[in-house]
């Protein structure tokens, strides 16, 4: 014989699920009229310049409504108020982008160290305006970098599109 609170427990139980399942999918789903970021005004090759010498070159492309690019290979130096200092300069090579995110109008990625021997280096790139950006090592989120240290922003300027 069953119990009489079977029915019940099974109308609770089906309720349960339905409501986890609908709240799971509300969460897991984006609005209809949602477009994906703007990526347009990241687009572009930005370089920067110390002494005269092209120091960064950092290209970012649109795949698929993501960014995804290359940042060469460079050493900084600073002084003690984080700005380029002697000792900075261009190295060989370039570097993917991983694990790039928009956030508040930023760009933010990881570049793997040349030597690989180092944990990657974040970074975030803003751009100021049309043709001007900046890019910023995100001191605070390396472990190989002393508590305390300055970096400040590498100014950068995007390169017109090749016709």
């Amino acid at each position: 014989m069953r119990s009489p609170r079977a029915p019940q427990a099974v109308f609770v139980a089906v309720l349960f699920i339905a409501c986890v399942l609908y709240a799971f999918a509300q969460q897991n789903s984006k609005p209809a009229d949602e477009k994906p970021p703007d990526v347009t005004s990241f687009v572009g090759t930005w370089t920067a310049t110390y002494k005269g010498e092209i120091l960064a070159t950092l290209i970012l492309k649109p795949v698929h409504g993501k960014l995804t690019g290359t940042l060469n290979n460079f050493d900084i130096s600073v002084d003690k108020e984080g700005n380029l200092a002697d000792g900075t300069h261009k190295d060989d090579g370039d570097a993917p982008l991983l694990n790039v995110r928009l956030k508040d109008g930023a760009l933010y990625f990881i570049v793997l160290e040349k030597d690989q021997y180092r944990p990657g280096m974040n970074w975030k790139f803003a751009p100021l305006g049309a043709d001007e950006g900046e890019l910023t090592p995100l001191v605070d989120q390396q472990e190989d970098i002393s508590k305390g240290t300055v970096i400040k922003p590498i100014h950068m300027h995007r390169s017109p599109p090749k016709q």
